[in-house]
């Protein structure tokens, strides 16, 4: 028993010792100055007006000029962005004038015009080309597509 003693004396609390501290008051004191203290360093955001059409920015519209010298039907396709795309059909000794579409100018503006013959195994992929506003491209298809070539103006 005597070793009990201690310990309790130890935990027990006599009436003049401690005391309550004023934690409520304190807590109160900080949050009503940290809630001023946030009031004074906000700014004020404009808001969007959202009525307002944003201006986007389309690409110009490209024309593709087609002259088809080879004896057969040509499908064109347009290569961008990593993807290809069928274009078109020119057929045997015609030409052909028409709008490459803003959604296959890529995202650079920067495209490849590829050809492949009807029923034959030959095709042609020309240089990469870089669409400025509106430019003119004319692509010569050849009786033997290797000897096709592109023009950009």
């Amino acid at each position: 028993m005597q070793q009990i003693q201690p310990i309790a004396a130890t935990l027990r609390r006599d009436v003049g010792a401690g005391g309550k501290m004023p934690v409520h008051c304190t807590s109160f004191a900080l949050a009503i100055l940290f809630t001023a203290s946030l009031s004074g360093c906000s700014r004020s955001i404009p808001v969007k007006n959202y009525d307002e059409p944003t201006p986007v920015n389309l690409a110009a519209p490209v024309t593709l000029e087609v002259e088809n010298h080879n004896w057969a039907d040509v499908v064109l396709y347009v290569l961008h962005d990593g993807v290809q795309t069928r274009f078109t059909q020119v057929a045997a000794a015609h030409n052909l004038s028409i709008e490459i579409p803003e959604r296959l100018q890529g995202q650079m503006g920067v495209i490849r015009i590829a050809a492949r013959r009807i029923g034959g195994t030959d095709s042609y992929v020309s240089q990469a080309i870089s669409l400025r506003g509106n430019s003119a491209v004319r692509f010569t298809i050849e009786s033997n597509l290797n000897r096709s070539s592109v023009g950009v103006w």
